[in-house]
């Protein structure tokens, strides 16, 4: 089932690829493809003057929220990890701590008292 999943995510990336290349021959002016100016990284840098081609700049917009989900998925995974391992470490002792429990000899001469008397009644 995994392999089908990434076999559709490739076939996803593909057919992307594709799109943005068509989308970048498709949207020309004067056969020069249509540029998107960022604002201070053109301003600042005389050779990005002209702007980015369409398809970089979204290739790039979409390789960022992947990169940023990829690490948010990473923290978390992390920090799953880790209270797994002090919840396992916790049950560790609570099992050892039973287990010394049971195995206690219970002591022959306790006496047990009781202090109602027939006399009394218990409260309803």
């Amino acid at each position: 089932m995994k392999l089908l999943k990434y076999f559709l995510f490739i076939l996803i990336l593909i057919c992307s690829l594709y799109f943005l290349v068509e989308l970048n021959n498709i949207n020309s002016i004067n056969n020069e493809p249509i540029k998107i100016k960022i604002p201070y990284l053109s301003v600042n840098n005389p050779e990005y003057h002209d702007g980015f081609n369409v398809w970089i700049v979204i290739l790039s917009a979409l390789s960022a929220g992947v990169l940023v989900g990829f690490l948010l998925a990473l923290f978390q995974i992390i920090s799953q990890k880790s209270d797994l391992i002090k919840t396992r470490s916790k049950l560790k002792k609570l099992q050892i701590e039973l287990d010394s429990l049971r195995n206690q000899a219970i002591d022959n001469d306790i006496e047990i008292i009781d202090k109602l008397d027939e006399s009394e009644e218990l409260p309803v």
